[in-house]
């Protein structure tokens, strides 16, 4: 197999879980390993063909899988259990189908390993070319279901070293960049950083490093850094390799390699094509940076030295001219396994190499200028709202709209950061734009929505506010009281004089968001 792309990492319960590491958890709840299980089995229709996690550590075996849509190639899938203990195992599967116009057979290799405490899930994805010597016309190397659902299993850890393995992008206001920069710098780090800049909530650089967060899973992190004072913040002091605005910059651990980018114009064009070629960059590394599987291998180990000791206690001759042989077999098996790996990573770093001229040829990358620093920066002084409260309102569509109150109380407070509090209102203009569009039907809570988009904390009700008999206001002559309860905290956890609100009410009727207060906490100081 020619292995063109490799994801590995360690898997364990999440905090706040069962501890129970990969057997049968507390009160009948999976383990890490059943689980993992779980979600490699779909890849057999277990609705269709009745296997499940189980039956396929019972015994080896394949099953064909015609394919879901037309025109796509039927799969054949084949398993191979190994179990020595109930916390040594292993399950390696083998989603196999022709490649399209020839040049030998896609294949796509899950493994999940248990050995003790350590438990493992790993993606291979390459060819099996039956001899043929051509290069490999893999194109589009996607994260397999398996992967997805790993990724998406919230009682799931995965880690990297220290690096932790998601799926989900890390959004960045000013207050979260000493946080980005400290990642990007750490010499611990194994994956590169994806960072994108998106100067609205809401557009396409957004939308680019949702899909990059999800395609790249394993592969990289993705940071997208939101608005215009968190892009100022991290250019300036990122050192020579600034990030362009509304694009995007690949980040390689130890901040010693040139860094790629890619300018505005690439995250408003046609995404795939662009996530395609940050995939082809980045899937020859992760050959050569994930080398054997070392769980899978230990696993292996481990059953042959049972076998070995069963043989052992027999007196036969025979069976010692057998062990014998079985040993030198090993042997000369690890060996060639060690060869083939040295090989393997000759030929990946060629494919490096190659990834690399072209990149400096300008193909897979802007020309060889640096972005230039853009020195543009919001107008006004930065406690003074005056101008912006009736531009966030047009920016939002009118879905955020301002009371008196909240610009009076605004005027008079002294929270101390108004560069938040002015980056946390030109989010919330975005959101609220969203939000109306979508006419407040997101698929699931507020607060995930505005949680999984940005680093603001939203909070849907607040109880010390209704107790103190707060949480009323009225609006535009309406007899009945809005309900401003749902709030976005600022610099919790601190001292009273610094904590910072936006309390708003929504308005279901006429789909928009009505901010009475922005200022420090109404109650508590």
């Amino acid at each position: 197999m020619q292995q063109l792309y490799v994801v590995g990492f360690e898997v364990s319960e999440e905090s706040g879980a069962s501890e129970v590491p990969s057997a049968e958890g507390r009160e009948g709840r999976p383990g890490v390993f059943e689980r993992l299980l779980t979600h490699m089995e779909q890849h057999v229709e277990p609705g269709t063909t009745g296997l499940t996690g189980a039956a396929l550590m019972a015994q080896k075996g394949s099953v064909d899988i015609a394919a879901l849509w037309q025109g796509r190639p039927d799969q054949r899938v084949s398993w191979s259990p190994v179990t020595v203990a109930a916390d040594v195992r292993a399950l390696r599967m083998e989603i196999e189908q022709d490649l399209p116009g020839g040049g030998g057979r896609f294949l796509c290799r899950l493994t999940a390993s248990q050995h003790g405490e350590a438990t493992g899930f790993r993606v291979v994805m390459g060819r099996r070319n039956d001899g043929l010597l051509a290069p490999a016309r893999v194109e589009d190397l996607k994260p397999p279901r398996a992967l997805k659902a790993v990724m998406r299993d919230g009682s799931l850890r995965c880690t990297d070293g220290g690096d932790r393995i998601t799926a989900v992008v890390l959004p960045a206001l000013t207050a979260q960049i000493p946080a980005v920069r400290a990642q990007l710098r750490d010499p611990g780090r194994r994956l590169p950083v994806l960072v994108v800049s998106s100067v609205r909530t809401v557009g396409p650089p957004a939308d680019f490093a949702r899909k990059a967060a999800s395609r790249l899973a394993g592969l990289a992190h993705v940071v997208v850094v939101s608005g215009w004072l968190a892009f100022h913040a991290f250019n300036s002091d990122v050192g020579p390799h600034l990030l362009p605005l509304d694009g995007a910059r690949l980040y390689w651990p130890g901040m010693e390699a040139r860094p790629p980018w890619w300018e505005a114009g690439d995250l408003h064009g046609d995404h795939d094509v662009l996530l395609g070629r940050l995939t082809r960059l980045l899937s020859p590394l992760s050959v050569v940076a994930r080398g054997r599987d070392r769980l899978w291998d230990s696993v292996r180990a481990a059953e042959t030295d049972a076998l070995l000791d069963d043989l052992a206690d027999t007196e036969s001759e025979q069976v010692g001219g057998l062990l014998k042989a079985l040993e030198d077999e090993r042997t000369q098996s690890v060996e060639l396994l060690v060869r083939n790996e040295e090989l393997e990573n000759q030929a990946a770093r060629l494919q490096i190499e190659i990834a690399n001229l072209t990149a400096q040829l300008g193909a897979l990358s802007t020309p060889a200028a640096e972005p230039e620093e853009v020195r543009e920066r919001p107008p006004g002084e930065p406690r003074d709202f005056g101008s912006d409260w009736a531009r966030w309102t047009e920016v939002s569509g009118g879905a955020l709209v301002f009371t008196a109150n909240a610009k009076d109380e605004w005027s008079r407070c002294s929270y101390p950061y108004p560069d938040r509090m002015w980056e946390a209102l030109e989010t919330l203009a975005e959101l609220a734009r969203e939000w109306r569009t979508r006419r407040g039907s997101l698929g699931r809570s507020l607060v995930s929505w505005i949680g999984d988009r940005t680093p603001l904390m939203y909070a849907p009700l607040d109880e010390g506010l209704r107790r103190a008999r707060l949480h009323e206001f009225t609006f535009e002559g309406r007899r009945k009281p809005y309900d401003r309860q749902p709030h976005i905290k600022l610099d919790d956890h601190t001292t009273p004089d610094r904590v910072g609100r936006i309390y708003f009410a929504i308005d279901n009727e006429s789909y928009r968001w009505i901010v009475d207060h922005v200022g420090l906490k109404l109650y508590g100081r």
